[in-house]
C-alpha cells in the first residue's frame, strides 16, 4: 500500500512540475489599456486596446508588456508598469534583415516625473481588445506601412488631443517688409535610401552576420521538418522571394552519436529536405547548394540531449546576392 502511494505521490509532482513549465508567460501578467493613435494627420482619432500587448517571443504569442529602447544611454527593457506615453519623433522605415519589422524614433514619457527616455523601438505588432473583439495591428502592413503612427499612452485616461499636439495658431496680421531679392532655392535634399540601396551596400559577410535565414532544427535521428521547421522555412522562404538574386548554402549537420559516414548521410538527407521544401515554395533550385556536414561542424560539444539538440540542423550560408 506505501509503495502504491509513493507512485501516485510522484506522479502527481510530475504533473504540477510539467503544468509549470507549459503554462503561459503572460498567465498571470497585469492588464493594461492603451489608447493607439495611428493617423497623426487625425489627432482626435485614436483606437481603446484592453490587455495590449506589443511584438512577440517564441513562447507567449500574445504579446509582451514592454518595449526595447535603443538610444544613447544604451540599449534597456522599459515595461508598461514605467510608461506613460510613447510619442512618434520620426518613422525610419522598415527593417530589412527582418519580415513586418517598423523602426521609430520615440520619446518615451514615465510615470514619475520628468521621467523620459529618447531612442529607437521597432514595432511588429500590437495586440489586444477593441469593444470586446480580438485586435491586432502590424503597422507594416497598414495602407501607410505604419509611417503615420502618432502616439500610444498607456493606462486609462485618454489623453486630450492637444496634448503634445497643438492647433496652429491664427494667422497674424502681415507685417509690411522691404523687398529683398530672393534668395537661392536650398539644393534639394539627397532622397533618403530605399530598402534595396541598403540592401545592395551590405557584404556577404555583413548579410551573414545579421542571420537573416534561420537554422532549422531536427529530432535524433530524423530528417523531416518538425511543425517549428516549418515555421522557420515559410519564414525563410518568403525573405529568399523578396531577395530573388540570393544564393545560399544548405549545410546538413548532425550530432557526433554515430559513425561519421552515417551522421553524413543524415546531414545530407537534411540539407535535401530544406531545399526539397523550398523548390516547393517556387525558389528555384540553382540557387540551393546542398552540403553534407555531418558532425563536422559542432556549435557545442557538451555531451547531454541540450547540446546534441542544438548540433541537428541545417545552417544556411548566402553564397551570392
Amino acid at each position: 500500500m506505501r509503495k502504491h502511494l509513493s507512485i501516485v505521490v510522484v506522479a502527481l509532482a510530475a504533473l504540477v512540475l510539467l503544468a509549470g513549465l507549459f503554462a503561459p508567460a503572460s498567465a498571470d501578467a497585469k492588464r493594461y489599456r492603451a489608447f493607439v493613435y495611428p493617423d497623426r494627420t487625425k489627432p482626435e482619432m485614436s483606437v481603446v486596446v484592453d490587455d495590449f500587448r506589443i511584438n512577440e517571443t517564441l513562447w507567449d504569442e500574445g504579446g509582451v508588456q514592454y518595449v526595447w529602447l535603443k538610444g544613447p544611454a544604451g540599449n534597456f527593457k522599459v515595461p508598461f508598469s514605467r510608461i506613460r506615453q510613447i510619442e512618434v519623433l520620426a518613422y525610419r522605415g522598415p527593417d530589412t534583415t527582418k519580415s513586418d519589422w517598423v523602426w521609430y524614433d520615440v520619446l518615451v514619457t514615465g510615470v514619475g516625473d520628468a521621467e523620459t527616455y529618447t531612442g529607437r523601438i521597432e514595432i511588429r505588432v500590437m495586440r489586444g481588445l477593441a469593444e470586446g473583439v480580438p485586435w491586432y495591428s502590424y503597422p507594416a502592413t497598414d495602407p501607410d506601412r505604419g509611417s503615420n503612427l502618432w502616439r500610444i499612452v498607456v493606462g486609462d485616461e485618454r489623453l486630450a488631443p492637444t496634448i503634445p499636439w497643438q492647433a496652429p495658431a491664427p494667422a497674424a496680421s502681415p507685417v509690411p517688409v522691404v523687398p529683398e531679392a530672393p534668395a537661392p532655392p536650398p539644393p534639394a535634399p539627397p532622397p533618403a535610401p530605399t530598402k534595396e540601396d541598403l540592401f545592395a551596400q551590405l557584404s556577404l559577410a555583413e548579410l551573414n552576420k545579421q542571420a537573416p535565414l534561420v537554422d532549422v532544427y531536427f529530432d535524433f535521428d530524423m530528417a523531416t521538418l518538425r511543425p517549428d521547421g516549418e515555421l522557420a522555412m515559410q519564414r525563410n522562404a518568403d525573405w529568399m522571394k523578396k531577395w530573388p538574386s540570393v544564393k545560399v548554402r544548405v549545410e546538413g549537420c548532425a550530432d557526433p552519436r554515430g559513425t561519421n559516414e552515417y551522421n553524413l548521410t543524415l546531414g545530407r538527407h537534411r540539407a535535401e529536405t530544406v531545399r526539397d521544401f523550398l523548390v516547393a515554395q517556387g525558389i528555384p533550385a540553382d540557387r540551393i547548394e546542398v552540403v553534407q556536414v555531418g558532425e563536422e561542424n559542432l556549435v557545442c560539444t557538451v555531451q547531454n540531449e541540450a547540446c546534441w539538440a542544438r548540433n541537428r540542423r541545417d545552417h544556411f550560408v548566402i553564397t551570392a546576392k
